[in-house]
């Protein structure tokens, strides 16, 4: 008669397992296909040479941080946008390196906000330098 614990399924089942659980705690460093990001989700890459977060309006019209700040070159953030199915607009925040200052990074079509559906997943990756005070230098594109 063969122990349980040399049963090939239950070997099987427990790395399987295993690899799940680290491949949820670990996050990738490349941006995920849009496609791959969880409907009401964001992702949010910092690969430009500052920290950087997220900031929304929520469902009571405040303008709130979503997730923690990001220091260049960490990997990339995801999370839950917390306004269930209603769409808003999110800012990518820039913070300067020399100072505590932040500034808005500016994203595609010249806009520094960007508009959330309230369905999709949302990547964004912010990139470039605080050179120029963030303003020319800085930018983010949504995937």
């Amino acid at each position: 008669m063969t122990s349980k614990r040399f049963e090939p399924r239950r070997l099987l089942a427990s790395a399987v397992a295993a690899v799940g659980a680290v491949a949820l705690v670990v996050a990738p460093t490349t941006p995920a296909a849009a496609s791959t990001i969880r409907d009401g989700w964001v992702q949010l890459c910092p690969w430009g040479n500052y920290r950087v977060h997220l900031e929304y309006v929520d469902l009571y019209g405040r303008t709130v941080q979503l997730g923690p700040v990001l220091s260049p070159g960490a990997d990339c953030w995801w999370g839950p946008i917390p306004t269930g199915s209603e769409s808003t607009l999110i800012w990518v925040i820039g913070h300067f390196n020399t100072s505590s200052d932040t500034f808005a990074v500016i994203g595609p079509n010249r806009n520094y906000e960007t508009f959330y559906n309230g369905v999709d997943g949302i990547g964004i990756a912010a990139e470039g330098t605080t050179a120029s005070g963030g303003r020319k230098d800085a930018h983010y594109y949504r995937y």
